[in-house]
């Protein structure tokens, strides 16, 4: 674990440069929120382009908005798509994941509620 020195700081939202022993609620939740969005806009276009491989070739029957209506051969290639997808998609996905973790787990130390008095 690194040692820090008084007054030096690090790169980690919702830390207050006052007083290190204290934590911004507010920087905590906005860093949350904004790595949710961030994640949410890597799933939507993960998503589409998935959708985009299954239309390719889709029987007539099927619509594309209407996933009770895909057939085997569509989710095939959907499925086909988000293997291929995985390595562009996954890695900074899971680690969008790994920082929400850490940041609800610091806004859930005891002593972060004492952070806003």
């Amino acid at each position: 674990m690194t040692y820090l020195r008084p007054g030096s700081s690090i790169a980690i939202p919702g830390t207050r440069h006052a007083h290190p022993s204290r934590l911004d609620l507010q920087g905590l939740r906005a860093g949350i929120a904004e790595r949710r969005r961030k994640l949410l806009d890597l799933e939507l276009a993960m998503v589409a382009e998935c959708e985009a491989q299954a239309a390719r070739g889709r029987a007539p029957a099927v619509q594309m908005h209407d996933r009770e209506t895909w057939d085997r051969a569509t989710w095939d290639r959907y499925l086909a798509a988000a293997a291929a997808l995985e390595d562009q998609y996954g890695p900074p996905m899971r680690r969008l994941l790994r920082e929400i973790d850490q940041l609800e787990r610091l806004l859930a130390l005891p002593f972060a509620s004492d952070a806003a008095a």
